[in-house]
């Protein structure tokens, strides 16, 4: 067995550990990332955000020749999808990346182990390598970031073969013909635009009242308004428990579910995506051997540096459930490393933490919503439609808006949501006026050229700074 030792060993290889670990190397660390997948770059990369938006980059172009007749192009032939040659331009992508990762890591003086690294002690990890080998590593400082994985659902059925996951569907060797969903989140949404938009039969079977329940309720109604206008074939039932999943043959599965009302129902399908959200991939590491107990999902509790109470192990990322995103899993696999290194003599301030849907509309937002309001008698609400911005006529998106959440006050900007084209590119300069404690004002008084979709945030500014001066400042 191979004896090696560090001052810092991370066990994952995603954006939770890697952005930390070059950050530790470059400032003279010996760093050690285990990382058992085929590269750096975690689910995000290999089975989550990079695959699935190579499909919906599709699936929206697919989307846009059947609609050239609005542009005033004419005689288009509505396109099909060649599965083979979309995932070897998904392989091709994630190839480049993997490669840049590695690069970086070589550049940053990283050691990379692949295989499966586990606790035998709180400084000691044993990795089982990819060559059947086993190492022992002791380090100093563990950043333990495995991430996470899709959750499963306890009822019968929920396990069989063929019963699909997000990555499952990721994988694209086929485009059923119909297809329910079980649950109504971000991931659901987009596969269902993804199948809906390749022809299939879409079905989502959401427990909750409405579908995404995290997001403001009038962001959800341009979305469920927008497919029924365009005709998606992609039908919503709420307050759906399912029961049970049956496999009734070769490509024929059957899910029972009680409706709002209690009512039993069965929809047939010939594919079955259980899409209820992700948990912490803390299955397989002994962390008691550490001296670290699991919150009550199974997340690693942490501080607000992400260290544990073990203070040399600090767990950023998915592992400690708060926030799901990769971009946030950077933020935090940064902070705990600076806070490794001595650079922080407290915690820093809460992170602004935007996130991105990508249906059809697209779905972004950051901070405080309209559901706020109740609690903040002081914050107001301010829209914006897309239909007054001459770029968004330009793209032919009329449905769209953009809502701003804030303080009466002080003018300083709350929250922000939108709906419709980009809204993933103009959620950005909402976040910084967040995060930079900005006001509507200075947003306002912000040249935006012209004409472009960022003029969407600089109207709905402007029009909160007409509602009353407090927004000046």
């Amino acid at each position: 067995m191979n004896a090696l030792a560090c001052d810092v060993v991370t066990i994952g290889g995603g954006p939770g550990a890697t952005p930390g670990a070059e950050l530790l190397a470059r400032s003279g660390r010996r760093v050690i990332v285990v990382e058992q997948g085929e590269g750096l770059g975690g689910t995000c990369l290999f089975q989550g955000c990079i695959p699935s938006k190579i499909y919906l980059e599709t699936a929206r172009r697919l989307r846009e020749l059947g609609q050239a007749h609005r542009f005033g192009i004419v005689g288009t032939v509505a396109g099909r999808p060649d599965l083979a040659a979309l995932r070897r331009r998904k392989a091709d992508i994630l190839a480049a990346r993997v490669r840049g990762a590695h690069e970086a890591a070589r550049r940053a003086g990283l050691t990379v182990l692949r295989g499966t690294a586990d606790f035998l002690d709180p400084h000691e990890l044993t990795v089982r390598l990819a060559g059947g080998e086993d190492a022992r590593v002791t380090a100093k400082t563990v950043i333990c970031a495995p991430g996470s994985r899709p959750a499963g659902l306890a009822i019968p059925g929920a396990d069989l073969e063929g019963v699909w996951s997000s990555a499952d569907a990721l994988e694209l060797r086929e485009v059923p013909t119909s297809l329910v969903i079980v649950g109504g989140g971000y991931i659901a949404c987009e596969l269902a635009t993804l199948y809906g938009t390749l022809g299939t039969r879409v079905r989502i079977l959401e427990a909750l009242p409405r579908l995404l329940s995290s997001e403001d309720p009038g962001v959800v109604e341009v979305l469920v308004g927008k497919w029924a206008e365009e005709e998606l074939p992609v039908e919503v039932v709420v307050g759906a428990r399912v029961e049970r999943i049956a496999s009734l043959g070769a490509h024929t599965w059957s899910v029972t579910y009680r409706d709002a009302a209690g009512e039993e129902a069965m929809v047939p399908a010939a594919r079955v995506l259980l899409a209820v959200g992700r948990s912490p991939n803390t299955s397989g590491i002994s962390f008691q051997r550490a001296g670290i107990e699991l919150g009550p999902r199974g997340e690693v509790p942490v501080n607000d540096v992400f260290q544990t109470r073990v203070p040399h192990i600090y767990a950023p990322g998915d592992v400690n459930g708060r926030v799901m995103l990769a971009h946030a899993a950077t933020w935090q696999s940064l902070v705990a490393a600076r806070h490794i290194l001595g650079q922080l003599t407290e915690p820093p301030p809460p992170a602004v933490v935007p996130h991105v849907i990508f249906t059809d509309p697209e779905i972004a937002a950051v901070g405080a919503d309209s559901r706020d309001l109740a609690t903040h008698p002081g914050w107001r609400l301010t829209r914006w439609p897309y239909a007054g911005d001459a770029r968004a006529r330009i793209v032919g998106d009329l449905t769209g808006f953009a809502q701003m959440v804030w303080d009466a006050g002080t003018g300083r900007v709350q929250g922000v949501q939108v709906v419709g084209h980009d809204a993933g590119e103009l959620i950005a300069e909402a976040t910084h006026a967040i995060t930079h404690e900005e006001t509507v004002g200075s947003i306002a008084q912000t040249i935006h050229a012209h004409p472009t979709m960022n003029e969407v945030i600089s109207e709905l500014a402007a029009a909160a700074l007409s509602e009353g001066p407090q927004g000046a400042g």
